[in-house]
This record gives C-alpha cells, structure tokens and sequence, in this order.
C-alpha cells in the first residue's frame, strides 16, 4: 500500500515536452507516462495543477448542493417550469467535471493532454448553453423574452458548438510558444456566447435602473457575475502575475488559476441570480409559454451530441498522425506534423 501512495516527484520545465510547459512556469510539472492511479492521487500533492483541479472540485461540490436543495424545494416531476433550472444546474457539473478531469489527467501524454481539453471545451460550450437557457427562462424582462425566444436558443446552440469547435482547432493548429492569434480563436466564440448571455441582463438591468421596473434582489448578483467574467477573462487572456516573477507562481495563483477562481465566483454568482428570479419572479415566468422535455434537454443533448463526434473526429486525427511506437511516448517534433509548420509558431 505505500508503494502505491507513493507518487513521483515533480520536474523542472526543461524536463517535460514543449507541450506541457506554460509560459513563466518552472517548477512543479507532473511526470508523463505514469500509471493512471499517479494522476488521480496527485490532486494531493502540490504540483502546479493542483489549485486548477481542486478550484473546480469544489465548484462540482458547490453546484451539486444547490442541485440538491433545488430538488428538496421544486417538483421537478409535475412542475416543467423548473426543467430549465435542473437543465442549467446539470451543464455547469458537467463543466466542472470536464475542467478537473481535464487538469488532473492531460499529463498523462500527449494523446492524453488533447483528448483531456477537448472534452474541457466541450463543457465550457455546454454550460454557455444552459447558462444562456437559464438567464432567457428565469432572469429576461418580458419585452426581450417575446422578442427572441423563438430563436435565441437556436443561436446560443450554435455558437456553444462553436465554442469546441474553435477551442479545439486552436489547440491542433498551434504549437508553443503560441501567437495570441490563438487567443481569439478561444475566446471570439466564448466571448460571443457570453454576450447572448447577458444580453437579457443588459436589458433587464436597463429597465430597472432607468424605468425602475422588474428590480429584485437578483439584480445585485446579476451586476456581480458580469463584473467577475470581466476579471477571468483578464486572467485568462494575459500571464499576470507569474510574468513579473517567474517562479515565484508555480504551485499557488499563477493567471489560470486565477482564472479558475474568477469563472467559478461568476457561475456561482449567475446560479443564485437565477434561483432568485425563480423564486420571485413566479407570476412572470409561469404567463410565458410551458417548457417541455424536447425545448429543455433537445438543444443541450443535440449540441452534447455534436461536440462528441467533434471530438470522436479530431481525436483519431491526433492519434493516426502519431506514430505507432508514440501513442503514449513521442517526441515533441512527430507531433509538430499535426500542425502546418507554417503555423507552428
């Protein structure tokens, strides 16, 4: 049993692949090639994805307790206007299931590390679809539900497939150090759904603060969420604060994790948001159309479903262009062939 608990030590960035390095980190990389069980225990042992996996475990842990209230509070079986809350709740699981899948395990090797954010942008791309779905049903003034209902969904399905369509092509069509030209492939389509998103919260906070209607106290969560995004999309975008001491952010508050705390104070903020309006906004909410099984769970499971086969594609793509005897080791040129050497970077 000690033998099994004991877990290799971590290494310097000049002993892992290109791959796995991240700009200004030095220190703290998890070995490739170790027995799966080294990954899974390694959420406890310090290591420089250890604050990214656990930021979202707790998130998960989060996200099931209000899961878990909510289905002690409504009657989901006779009660099909609160389908839309158990859809939006379950998306942001899934989202923070895939993101600390996806830190714990991409170390594993480079097969490993594109299959594992895949299924990472796969999440982002769905939660955008059942945050977007739950902001429409729960939080949007009547002026703008009646205006865009019959597409807006339809819209928000496309751009949340674009979400890991994009993401994915980004990681394929780039190699370290990246150009920030990869940055706007992940976060034009991110971006673009989070203006869907809080669009009906645009408005709605328009016709509270200027016509003093449909005010509540979800207004004050509604400002913070957006606020919140401002600050994670900062941190994702730049490599502040461990460009200004490099070594210094290894294992605790480099940008990503950063990153991780920001999105997670955002989504929170976003779930109470819309349980008030749920609960306050009764009479509003139960005079528009009733949801049903195919308007809730159709777009999530269709997009769910597309981004799988995106992911089923582009997976077997990596893995054919790797060679036979690198499926798990390869060196970092093989794999430079996934990636026009004009793009290369």
């Amino acid at each position: 049993m000690q033998q099994w608990l004991r877990l290799p030590s971590t290494q310097h960035h000049s002993e892992v692949p290109l791959l796995f390095r991240e700009p200004y980190i030095q220190r703290g990389f998890r070995q490739l090639h170790q027995p799966w069980r080294y990954y899974l225990l390694s959420v406890f042992q310090l290591h420089n994805e250890t604050m990214n996996v656990w930021t979202h475990i707790v998130a998960v842990l989060l996200m099931g307790q209000r899961l878990w209230q909510l289905l002690s509070e409504v009657d989901l079986r006779h009660d099909a206007y609160s389908w839309p809350l158990l859809g939006g709740v379950s998306c942001g699981i899934v989202l923070y299931s895939c993101s600390s899948l996806a830190h714990c395990l991409q170390s594993h090797s480079h097969f490993s590390h594109y299959v594992a954010f895949m299924l990472d942008y796969a999440g982002v791309g769905l939660y955008g679809l059942g945050s977007l779905l739950l902001h429409l049903v729960y939080s949007s003034h009547d002026n703008f539900y009646y205006a865009v209902h019959d597409f807006y969904l339809a819209i928000g399905g496309v751009v949340a497939f674009a979400i890991s369509y994009c993401c994915t092509m980004a990681k394929l069509l780039y190699a370290r150090p990246y150009p920030f030209m990869r940055k706007i492939w992940q976060m034009a389509p991110v971006g673009a759904i989070y203006v869907l998103i809080i669009a009906p919260i645009v408005h709605r906070l328009w016709m509270c603060f200027l016509h003093d209607q449909d005010c509540g106290e979800s207004i004050q969560y509604h400002s913070r969420q957006i606020a919140w995004f401002a600050v994670s999309a900062f941190f994702f975008a730049s490599h502040w604060p461990q460009s200004t001491c490099p070594g210094r952010f290894d294992v605790f508050l480099h940008s990503h994790q950063l990153f991780h705390i920001a999105i997670m104070m955002c989504t929170l903020d976003q779930l109470s948001a819309v349980v008030l309006d749920f609960k306050a906004r009764s009479d509003i909410i139960r005079s528009r159309p009733i949801p049903t099984v195919s308007s809730v769970l159709g777009p999530i499971l269709l997009v769910a479903l597309a981004q799988l086969l995106c992911i089923i594609l582009y997976s077997v793509k990596v893995y054919k262009r790797l060679p036979e005897s690198g499926k798990q080791k390869v060196n970092i040129s093989s794999l430079q062939q996934i990636v026009p050497p004009t793009e290369a970077g």
